[in-house]
């Protein structure tokens, strides 16, 4: 378990698929989401199934918001495309309760997957595609150090417009040299 001021990030359960399921069917969380047609309960088990079963090419946590008595799941996210060869990943996070947006908990969720990434995997670079039209992802891209490295024009279809898919990257060594106070921060 990782655990910040705000966010406790553990192993998913079997009992955490019915918040995926919920999460994955709102379509003002899924809109920032590579997913755009409803997931029924058989394609949610079926999906889980194959998630849930140790690959070593994912590292999925559930997020529990810990600022109240009982932690509450609040979202999901993790390393994907994990590669030993060129020790690099692609990280995602979804924060599925709409209420816990722009409060910090996506970034502090972030930054301790990125710590997870560089000090427990030894990964090398991190990396992250972002819908040109997600602005808070996009601000906590920027905020916690990672570099736009390119852009895929028109290239996501969503919400009635094509749009830009921003490529970003973070090297473990731009990781080291941010200030320990904002690498280490719970709210990088």
């Amino acid at each position: 378990m990782l655990r910040g001021q705000l966010v406790l990030l553990r192993p998913v359960k079997r009992n955490d698929s019915k918040f995926y399921l919920k999460w994955c069917n709102d379509p003002e969380v899924i809109q920032y989401d590579i997913s755009y047609l409803p997931l029924t309960e058989m394609e949610q088990e079926k999906w889980w199934n194959k998630e849930s079963t140790p690959d070593g090419k994912t590292a999925h946590f559930m997020v529990d918001a810990v600022d109240s008595f009982i932690p509450k799941p609040i979202g999901f996210g993790g390393l994907h495309d994990i590669n030993p060869k060129n020790c690099n990943a692609s990280i995602g996070i979804v924060i599925g309760e709409i209420e816990y947006w722009s409060r910090g908990y996506g970034t502090e969720a972030v930054g301790l997957i990125i710590k997870y990434g560089f000090e427990q995997l030894n990964l090398h670079r991190i990396f992250s595609e972002v819908y040109s039209f997600n602005q808070r992802s996009l601000g906590l891209c920027l905020k916690i150090g990672f570099r736009e490295e390119g852009r895929q024009r028109e290239a996501v279809y969503k919400n009635g417009a094509y749009h830009d898919e921003v490529l970003f990257g973070l090297l473990k060594d731009e990781w080291r040299k941010l200030k320990p106070t904002e690498r280490d921060s719970p709210l990088i």
